[in-house]
């Protein structure tokens, strides 16, 4: 029987990277847009700042649920599903 790997939140290609820092520009420019700092997004998402600036840096694939918390406080109704269409 085959060893499973050991899942990783970090990207395991360039594809992935590339997603993730598409997504993260996106995050960081609507976050500009609103004219709303940082300390902001995180307390409408109920999540921490460093998971917002992982968001912008793509240094970390971050769970689903929490962008879509993102996605949401940024003013997508339909959440990470919006977030993706407008990318």
């Amino acid at each position: 029987m085959r060893n499973r790997e050991k899942s990783q939140s970090k990207p395991r290609n360039d594809l992935e990277l590339k997603f993730l820092k598409r997504v993260g520009q996106k995050v960081h420019k609507d976050l500009s847009n609103l004219d709303k700092p940082v300390e902001w997004l995180a307390f409408e998402s109920e999540t921490s700042r460093a998971t917002v600036r992982r968001i912008f840096d793509a240094d970390r694939n971050v769970g689903i649920l929490t962008l879509d918390r993102v996605a949401r406080a940024l003013g997508y109704k339909d959440g990470v599903i919006g977030l993706l269409n407008a990318l």
